[in-house]
């Protein structure tokens, strides 16, 4: 037995060592790749083609890579803690790159390469959509190709001049949608008690927990705000391929008998069907794509250059350089759940958030603050530690503005709300003005297999156990503070938007909204991104234009930076998946279980009640 076990620990060492040396060497290699690729600078030769091939996701704020994160990537089937750990491109960055190409005489067309685009919110395409048609107003072109198209990257497609896709490749559009697991039935047969307080018609966080299907009022309210972004999705599709091809919303949206039509006409070719209805222009490798381009800039006599988005943006000032002013607008970003304490780029921290806003506060020269919010909310009590921080700014007469990215509700939207002025793009996901509490006991599980809680405390409050019943009256407690913290939620609505208790009572209840309909509910001023906001923060604090724009962000320890750059090096070097969207969409939902449940087991409210939206991350 002995010489088993010292047998057993000797490999499990050899794995360890073998392990660490093999990161050591990556470390190594891409340390030497790095100092030898940074030697010469680069230089854009006339006639370029930038090449925008962002192999990951585009986010609004960049995550902390997490290395036992990324050694666990994969044994988790779950696509939300994958991301976290994929090439990040800013949505910022990328629009700077794009503008300065628009206006560089060198750069005369850009290839969107989007096979592996990962990831991107509504708001994010818009606003690269829209820098895309000011290039093309230039008088340059937009081309796409991917070997298939998500539907992500298929409405960033949209704005190319011409969009190619692989033999055999498919555009695949299946909609927007909210389904969810419920697990009611299975904790009644495991006699696990769930003890849930809310409030909030539309709130409906708890109710896999207590239902075994959606409820009417959830399925109604739903359904409004996804009918919402298909069509505008729809709309968007149909105004940039338009005036290119012959597509109508049967092409986008098709019924199952349309589709069946039309498919069997292509003979179940995924790309032919595609290039009949209007989707895409032609069927071609990348490869051809790329030998076609060569060949047509020869005929011209011209050299084909492809510059990738890497290397264009190592040429460009780093963003939010300038140095003109002394007045100041800063831009924080306020991305992820909100949690308690001190958290990581990724994640709102109470703690974290607030210290930002104190910097912006104790700067002289800082005269307006923009807060960017991507969050579907957490932490109630956190939620208010930040807003606090908010009214702090005010009261010293600096204005703070409010830009939405794809979603600032709940959580989210308690801090928004204390804002002088708040934007949204029309398909944000925003209000959800609700707030619950839950945990669950397994008492009666317990007994079932022979094991009981017994003992003595000095108080009722000593006795709160999961392993042990909830009193009645400890029940109808938890409750009173839930009910009060829905009443603040109302009151703290009702004084950042100086709307009447009653008017926010009307969309409340839990409701989530889209930024279209949250201005005409008086919950946001008006549609707009960050460029609209930082310009009306600069207009409120009346700084005639004259302003400069710095960024406040949470310093990270040079071992974190090296980790950072190491990672984004590594990156470009790395294979990347070519998964196709069929089976990612089973992937997502194979690990939904563990997903739904594991959102309550990261939340850290010192009081445990949450203001949070479930389902405000959608793509």
């Amino acid at each position: 037995m002995k010489d088993v076990l010292n047998n057993m620990f000797r490999a499990i060492n050899f794995i360890r060592l073998f392990t660490l040396n093999v990161l050591f060497f990556i470390i190594i290699i891409v340390l030497v790749m790095a100092f030898y690729g940074s030697e010469k600078p680069i230089k854009i030769a006339k006639d370029t083609t930038l090449q925008l091939n962002f192999t990951g996701e585009i986010v609004d704020q960049k995550h902390l890579f997490d290395l036992s994160a990324a050694l666990s990537d994969h044994l988790n089937t779950t696509s939300s803690e994958k991301n976290q750990n994929q090439n990040q491109y800013q949505i910022d960055e990328i629009l700077e790159v794009i503008t300065h190409a628009t206006h560089d005489n060198k750069i005369n067309s850009i290839l969107l390469d989007l096979s592996h685009l990962t990831r991107a919110n509504l708001n994010q395409i818009a606003d690269i959509g829209n820098a895309l048609n000011k290039f093309k107003a230039a008088g340059k072109k937009v081309i796409a190709v991917s070997d298939n198209y998500s539907q992500i990257q298929y409405l960033l497609a949209s704005y190319a001049n011409k969009i190619y896709i692989a033999p055999q490749g498919m555009v695949f559009l299946p909609g927007y949608s909210v389904y969810r697991l419920y697990f009611k039935e299975l904790l009644d047969k495991l006699l696990i008690t769930p003890h849930i307080f809310k409030i909030g018609t539309y709130k409906s966080y708890v109710e896999p927990y207590t239902r075994k299907s959606m409820s009417h009022a959830t399925r109604m309210a739903n359904s409004h705000w996804l009918n919402q972004l298909w069509d505008n999705y729809i709309a968007s599709v149909i105004a940039q391929r338009s005036s290119i091809s012959n597509i109508n919303s049967s092409a986008v949206a098709p019924s199952l008998f349309q589709l069946s039509i039309a498919f069997k006409k292509a003979k179940g070719d995924s790309a032919v069907y595609a290039q009949q209805v209007g989707l895409i222009d032609e069927i071609d490798s990348r490869l051809k794509i790329i030998t076609h381009l060569k060949k047509e800039a020869i005929k011209k006599g011209k050299k084909f250059t492809l510059l990738t988005y890497d290397a264009y943006r190592s040429t460009l000032p780093k963003l939010y350089a300038n140095k003109k002013y002394q007045n100041k607008v800063a831009v924080i970003y306020a991305s992820g759940e909100i949690l308690s304490g001190k958290q990581p780029p990724g994640i709102i921290g109470g703690e974290t958030l607030s210290a930002l806003l104190q910097k912006a506060l104790e700067d002289t020269n800082i005269k307006a603050v923009v807060l960017r919010i991507n969050s579907p909310g957490g932490s109630a009590f956190s939620s208010e530690k930040i807003r606090q921080q908010i009214l702090a700014l005010k009261s010293a007469h600096k204005k703070v503005v409010v830009s939405m990215g794809g979603f600032a509700a709940s959580g989210g939207y308690w801090i928004a709300s204390a804002a002088d002025y708040i934007y949204a793009s029309p398909t944000t996901l925003t209000g959800s003005i609700g707030i619950f509490g839950m945990y669950a006991s397994v008492d009666k599980a317990l007994k079932k297999i022979g094991i009981y809680n017994d003992g003595v405390g000095t108080s009722p409050l000593s006795g709160l156990s999961l392993t042990r019943p909830l009193n009645p009256e400890l029940s109808n407690i938890l409750q009173m503070g839930i009910d009060a913290g829905y009443k603040r939620f109302l009151q703290v609505v009702a004084d950042g938007r100086h709307m009447s208790i009653s008017q926010v009572q009307k969309v409340a209840e839990g409701r989530v909204w889209t930024g279209k309909d949250a201005v005409e509910l008086g919950l946001v001023d008006r549609i707009g991104n960050l460029s609209d906001a930082i310009n009306k923060a600069g207009n409120l604090a009346k700084l005639n234009n004259k302003f400069d724009v710095t960024q406040i962000k949470t310093k990270i320890s040079t071992n974190q930076q090296i980790l950072n750059e190491l990672f984004s090096s590594t990156a470009k070097y790395m294979p990347h998946s070519n998964t196709s969207s069929m089976i990612e969409m089973l992937v997502n939902h194979l690990g939904g279980l563990y997903e739904q449940s594991s959102i309550i087991s990261r939340f850290n409210d010192p009081k445990g009640q949450y203001i949070y939206c479930a389902m405000c991350a959608i793509n």
